[in-house]
């Protein structure tokens, strides 16, 4: 056989090959990601609007910290395709002011923000499940406190318009603090 149909003979099966192992790789990174947060993109991450952070603080001597093994990555697996949930991971050593600035004095702990606020700390089993239902029941929580808030904030501002409307007309009564408006 000529070398040169050899040689062409042979590309397809590189070429089958290369493609192959990439499509190997991103299988294998097709799980949600753990985000690695450091002191420069913690504070953006965490207030990322309508979005729950899970977070795991570690460093890399803690032996609790290397018996977790892959459970903060298979928890991004299974968490994968969960609107508005990321889970991140601090490493303590390398990012000193972030563990500082929230208070972590062991290791590992387990927190939740939203809105740049840490909404619960987790002190539950360490396996996937757990971890899962904690952070859906915390997102959950965390939604409805939102809409509330957001709600509130809305009447507030409505009850306010309103008392200024009102407040010649001899319709508001005082009370201590604040004042109150007669409503049905």
């Amino acid at each position: 056989m000529d070398p040169a149909l050899r040689r062409r003979s042979r590309l397809p099966i590189h070429l089958l090959l290369v493609a192959v192992t990439l499509l190997a790789a991103l299988a294998a990174r097709s799980g949600a990601e753990v985000i690695t947060l450091t002191e420069e993109t913690f504070s953006d991450k965490i207030k990322e609007k309508d979005t729950v952070w899970f977070v795991q603080f570690c460093v890399p001597w803690c032996k609790h910290c290397k018996s977790l093994g892959t459970l903060w990555e298979d928890l991004g697996k299974v968490i994968e395709g969960t609107d508005e949930i990321e889970i991140g991971k601090v490493d303590c050593g390398a990012s000193k002011p972030v563990c500082s600035k929230v208070d972590i004095h062991s290791y590992p702990t387990f927190k939740v923000f939203y809105d740049g606020e840490e909404v619960a700390k987790y002190k539950g089993p360490r396996d996937v499940e757990s971890l899962k239902t904690f952070v859906l029941n915390e997102a959950e929580k965390a939604g409805e406190n939102h809409f509330f808030t957001s709600q509130a904030s809305q009447n507030f501002g409505t009850k306010v318009r309103m008392y200024r409307r009102l407040a010649g007309s001899g319709l508001v009564l005082r009370y201590s603090a604040p004042y109150f408006l007669l409503s049905n």
